[in-house]
């Protein structure tokens, strides 16, 4: 009778335990599959169930009738092997690491235990910062090439005087291109850091008519007029942030612009927001480069084609808009022109 007492105690413990792994596991994120030393399951959790398309139903069967990957099944043989293996794969649209380690007690092998890490947002950033780097590389080479290139020319003496002033403009051209990508990159690393932004009171058609000023002499050197017209209208806005953003699409607007072309600033009070777009009578971009033109080291084929774009700029102007809570979307028809709207969905002070 008291060895049956203590068995009964015995057993209630292990239903007790049992119960509260499966309630924990229940709840995790990552997917775990415990398997015996020849690969039957023993628990397989919802999250596992999810990732491999399965139920509890494969309890005790061999996990090839689980998955028949041959990824998976190499991995689990040299975990049980080795002691721990690592593979990632494809499920369901989704990329996982699975995770498996043996389990030892003393000389003896146990089992394995298979965790699944859905790593998808991990890797479709490191594909993003793969194709940035590539981009930013190309286009920090292509400008040190051209000012290598003339200036060892020039240092040769294979340069007429007369051509000279061509070749010291083509150099200052290229550094100034140069100047304007790595600013870019560091403000998107000043964006990245996360640090409190400076909230104020800022007149968005003097901030915009600020920017025409900055920009008026290069708009005279390239004959394009620009103008602002709209309304006076404080919101609450991080002004450094929006200069910036309204300047970029500025900047592009004269730069991607036709001789004798125009930019029109307009701002619009929206009652409890207000609206900028900025329109250009430019080239226009092609339908095929448009629901990619804000993607980062993006530059389009009228990009790369005219050597004038970092493919940075339109990414920061979008970053900073979706860090205040603002909007932006883009217009545009080849040959015509290009027009911006900024949505500053905060209300007016």
């Amino acid at each position: 009778n008291v060895q049956r007492q203590q068995i009964d105690r015995q057993l209630m413990d292990l239903r007790r335990r049992s119960d509260e792994f499966r309630q924990i596991t229940s709840h995790m994120q990552e997917g775990l599959v415990l398997l015996n030393e020849s690969g039957a399951v023993l628990s397989i959790n919802a999250a596992a169930c999810r990732v491999f398309g399965t139920g509890e139903s494969c309890l005790g069967q061999d996990f090839l009738t689980v998955d028949r990957g041959r990824d998976v099944s190499d991995a689990l043989a040299s975990a049980m092997d080795a002691g721990h293996s690592e593979v990632r794969v494809q499920r369901l649209g989704r990329i996982y690491q699975f995770d498996i380690p043996r389990i030892q007690s003393g000389p003896d092998t146990l089992g394995a235990v298979l965790l699944a890490f859905d790593i998808t947002q991990q890797e479709t950033a490191e594909q993003s910062r793969r194709e940035f780097t590539a981009n930013v590389s190309h286009e920090l080479k292509t400008p040190l090439q051209g000012i290598i290139g003339s200036a060892e020319l020039i240092e040769n003496g294979l340069v007429k005087q007369e051509d000279l002033p061509r070749f010291v403009g083509h150099i200052r051209r290229e550094a100034q291109r140069l100047v304007a990508l790595i600013g870019d990159i560091i403000r998107l690393s000043q964006l990245d850091e996360g640090d409190p932004l400076p909230w104020e009171r800022v007149d968005v058609s003097a901030l915009c008519r600020d920017i025409a000023a900055d920009l008026r002499d290069k708009s005279e050197k390239s004959g394009t007029a620009i103008t602002v017209e709209g309304p006076e209208i404080p919101v609450e806005g991080v002004r450094r942030l929006l200069y910036e953003t309204v300047y970029n699409l500025c900047d592009n607007a004269i730069q991607y612009n036709v001789p004798g072309g125009s930019v029109r600033v307009t701002v619009t009070d929206r009652g409890d927001s207000a609206a900028i777009s900025v329109a250009d009578t430019g080239i226009g971009i092609a339908p095929e480069d448009l629901p990619r033109i804000f993607e980062k080291g993006y530059t389009g084929c009228n990009g790369r084609a005219d050597k004038r774009s970092t493919g940075i700029g339109l990414y920061l102007c979008r970053q900073i808009m979706e860090k205040l809570s603002h909007t932006i979307r883009i217009e545009s028809e080849m040959g015509v022109g290009t027009k911006v709207y900024l949505g500053l969905d905060t209300v007016s002070l």
